[in-house]
């Protein structure tokens, strides 16, 4: 009776860890794996963004295929918004996947010649890259704030 215990038992166990692992870990993995695409996409070609230099086709393109894949790959995830929420993964808020793809979906026009002015164009993109990183928490600007130490007074003496 303690053999078939043990063996019911340890089958439980390699369910339960099959379905974790297909399920949840690896669908959770190919998420951060968009995110990270994301965030290297936009850091590699951010003089082009923050600038709002026309003429690359690939780029909007890229851009507008990476907005996709963050909106399909959260969708894989069962219990997205639970994960989200105990912050077990790092995973952004489930409202912010569809306003950060709104975003890089406005990001990817904003790099297309559509006659706009180029200064208003680059303020643009600016606000969508730091809203995306906010919302997605990623980084994709390689400018960041920097907390300045306090400064501390010698004691009187």
């Amino acid at each position: 009776m303690e053999l078939i215990n043990a063996v019911l038992v340890g089958v439980a166990v390699f369910i339960f860890s099959q379905y974790f692992l297909k399920l949840i870990l690896e669908p959770t993995i190919n998420f951060r794996k968009v995110l990270t695409d994301i965030s290297h996409t936009l850091l590699y070609n951010q003089a082009k963004i923050a600038n709002a230099i026309t003429g690359d086709k690939e780029l909007p393109l890229n851009i507008s295929e990476l907005s996709a894949r963050l909106r399909s790959t959260a969708s894989l995830i069962p219990g997205y918004s639970f994960l989200s929420f105990i912050k077990i993964f790092g995973l952004p808020k489930k409202d912010n996947i569809l306003i950060a793809c709104q975003e890089l979906n406005l990001l990817s026009f904003g790099i297309k010649d559509l006659g706009e002015d180029q200064g208003d164009q680059a303020e643009k993109n600016d606000r969508s890259l730091k809203r995306i990183a906010e919302l997605l928490q990623i980084e994709t600007t390689y400018i960041e704030k920097v907390k300045m130490p306090q400064q501390t007074h010698p004691p009187d003496g």
